[in-house]
């Protein structure tokens, strides 16, 4: 038998080759290379080509994780070991803790590529951004040393478009308001839309200034399309313009109050009118406190074309919060311009669709504005695509927002987290500082608020190696400790950056810092009263990170697990995922063996049913499904304290009950939370709900939500 070497000349296959291959990079790992050498033997062919060969090792190692999760890892050693071999670089330390799915998802993903050839490696990756954004040596260290060591970790744009002449746009997120209900405002701001989504950020786009259905449009004696059409278009523009390998991606905004609110909600269901629906836009409904008073007291609630509102003078409803907005409603329906229904027919609609798609994302616009850190500039509308940005926009002023997380699995101290926090500041800065921007109203906004997200990932991994459980009191007061020092960690190294730049975010005067408030009401890093400077105003929002958990090898945000065994889907195919810090302990305890993993399996990746695991390492290892959501909320409120921007906050629920997301969405809002939530999961629309035996296999096992599903790419930290 024979191989086909890259440079096309054959030579004979020498399996001693392919053991000594495995067994080089199984050092210091828990897996049997004798066995997978057996396994692999079988599966090669004449006239196989080297790199058919490496990857046929790799994926045959991945497929064998639920044996022990090092498997993962010597897959993902052997995709970057071919991938060294093919580009004359050597593997590094970070290249060696790349599991399969991260080597997979980087080479897919993040690495440069000469026509679809990738021609990095992870750790040329962080070279090349840290070179990028330092401003001199030592920055560039200290920047690179937080990244190969997975401490912190940038979003996608960053990582894809650092450093390459023929790429700009560094930004994430992108939150504009319609420029105007005309064609001219229509089409412009669709136009510079379109050039932020082929940057690679992602689109938040209120759309409350479009007129309702067949309202009068009389310059052409004919009736508007609404906010149904206005989708259509948006949805064309979004499928023409790429973000990379993907369609640009959007959220559209709208409140209860729009009289095209029942259609909006229709946008996503899965059946109907085709017409009615658009299948490549997230949508997202605006929440008035007055609306959940009225939904809450049973009162009634008006709907408004935004047309009528303008011709009868009045300031637009989208440009107000709190008394101001309720003094104008209450203007409008004494003026006979609103259509009055039942509250309870538009909440009902939002519940529905959350049952059928997950959307649409809910936003509480007062809340936001409670305590917006941009009340100077104005009234936050609305958020981005990912509802984890509150920054203020307008038209003619397009909000931005990059983003970055802090990996809280290689942390065990809030001094740790502090450290890598103001890190993140003064990277996150060079981003700001080094972008070139799409087009001038994001040039405006973008550098007037200079406006970051910081967020996390492996919270539950954290969690994990603290022994803890998210129901836990011990849980309350990490996640309490944690993002109170990351926000003011944030704070102290943005005004430092401040004095040591001589200046402050443009739009810094009138702003609470400029007053001596910060974000934490009685906290201040100067003496109470004094000025703070600051070089930006708003310093912490708590992304999805779908993707850079895959590529730390942690589990996502600030999220529980979604089960301990489940299935991955990547481009080679599906693939067992396992919780590696449940396998350790089970291990550490003897307890690790072929019954326990049956009984995982037959039990759908859960482990409350199975006897022999203690109930400690059970009470801890709680599924997201099995865990109260109450517990979720309560500590998303307790980050809220913290967060100046929001949260990407997912709910999930076993059964579709239209009673459990009403209260859920309900407690949201009365706890003071800003999304009241990202998407809303139910277990049937996710994993198969019947129980599993110990011979199914990897297909019938629960399926982790497919990230090109919920995932923004351009705002994956």
């Amino acid at each position: 038998m024979k191989i086909k070497k890259r440079n096309g000349e054959f030579q004979a296959f020498m399996p001693n080759k392919i053991l000594s291959r495995i067994k080089q990079h199984s050092k210091d790992l828990n897996v049997d290379s004798d066995q997978l050498f057996t396994e692999v033997i079988p599966l090669i062919y004449d006239g196989m080509n080297t790199t058919e060969l490496d990857e046929l090792i790799a994926f045959k190692a991945a497929d064998k994780v639920i044996s022990h999760p090092d498997y993962s890892t010597l897959g993902g050693r052997l995709l970057l070991s071919r991938q060294s071999k093919l580009i004359g670089k050597e593997l590094q330390d970070v290249d060696m803790t790349y599991d399969f799915f991260a080597a997979t998802t980087f080479l897919k993903k993040y690495s440069i590529k000469d026509g679809n050839t990738p021609i990095e490696l992870p750790s040329c990756m962080y070279e090349r951004v840290s070179k990028h954004l330092a401003a001199n040596d030592k920055e560039k260290k200290m920047f690179l040393e937080e990244l190969t060591n997975k401490r912190m970790n940038f979003a996608t744009p960053i990582y894809t478009n650092a450093g390459i002449d023929k790429r700009n746009g560094m930004i994430s997120c992108n939150l504009t308001t319609l420029h105007s209900d005309s064609i001219e405002g229509i089409e412009e701001t669709l136009t510079k839309m379109s050039y932020a989504s082929k940057e690679g950020s992602g689109i938040g786009l209120l759309v409350d200034p479009i007129r309702s259905k067949h309202s009068m449009v009389s310059s052409f004696n004919s009736n508007a399309g609404g906010v149904v059409r206005l989708a259509d278009m948006v949805q064309s523009k979004m499928r023409f313009y790429k973000q990379g390998s993907r369609s640009g991606s959007c959220a559209l905004y709208l409140s209860v109050w729009h009289r095209d609110i029942i259609d909006f909600l229709e946008l996503t269901l899965p059946i109907g009118d085709e017409q009615m629906r658009t299948r490549d836009l997230f949508t997202a409904v605006v929440i008035n406190d007055l609306f959940m008073e009225k939904l809450t007291n049973n009162g009634d609630w008006h709907l408004f074309c935004p047309n009528d509102i303008q011709k009868a003078g009045l300031k637009p409803l989208h440009e107000m919060w709190g008394d101001e907005f309720v003094e104008t409603y209450n203007k409008a329906v004494e003026l006979g311009l609103g259509f009055k229904v039942n509250p309870k027919t538009i909440w009902d609609a939002i519940i529905k669709a959350q049952v059928e798609s997950g959307r649409p994302y809910v936003f509480f616009k007062d809340n936001a504005n409670k305590r917006n850190m941009q009340r100077n500039i104005g009234v936050v509308k609305q958020s981005n695509l990912c509802i984890e940005i509150t920054n203020v926009s307008k038209p003619g002023y397009t909000s931005q927002c990059t983003l970055g997380s802090i990996n809280l699995a290689m942390h065990d101290t809030l001094k740790s987290i502090a450290k890598s926090t103001r890190v993140m500041v003064r990277a996150l800065n060079a981003v700001i500082d080094k972008n070139k921007w799409s087009d001038e109203w994001s040039a405006l906004a973008g550098l007037d608020q200079r406006s970051l997200a910081i967020g996390v990932a492996g919270l539950a991994d954290f969690f994990a190696k603290k022994k803890i459980s998210f129901e836990s009191e011990e849980a309350k007061q990490w996640n309490k400790d944690i993002f109170e020092t990351m926000y003011k960690a944030a704070v102290t190294e943005s005004m430092e950056m401040a004095k040591e730049q001589n200046r402050t975010y443009p739009a810094w005067d009138g702003s609470p810092y400029s007053q001596g408030e910060t974000y934490i009401p009685g906290w201040s890093p100067l003496p109470a009263g004094e000025p703070i400077p600051m070089l930006n105003s708003l310093l912490l929002g708590l992304m999805p990170t779908a993707s850079s958990a895959i590529l730390l090898g942690v589990f996502e945000s600030f999220e529980p697990v979604t089960s301990n065994l489940f299935t991955r889907r990547v481009g080679q195919g599906e693939f067992l995922v396992i919780n590696k810090h449940l396998v350790n302990e089970l291990s550490e305890i003897g307890l690790w063996d072929n019954n326990i993993k049956n009984k995982i399996v037959a039990n759908g990746g859960s482990v409350q049913m199975i006897n022999e695991i203690p109930d400690d390492i059970k009470y801890r290892y709680k599924d997201v499904w099995e865990i109260p959501q109450k517990v979720l909320l309560d500590l998303s409120a307790i980050r809220n304290n913290y967060v100046d921007q929001s949260q990407s906050l997912n709910v999930y629920h076993s059964d579709a009950k239209y009673s459990k997301i009403s209260s859920a969405l309900m407690y949201a809002w009365k706890i003071g939370l800003k999304s009241g939530v990202y998407y809303t999961r139910t277990k049937s629309k996710i994993e198969n709900n019947s129980k599993l035996s110990s011979g199914n296999t990897a297909e019938s096992l629960p399926k982790k939500p497919d990230n090109s599903q919920f995932e923004c790419f351009g705002c994956s930290s």
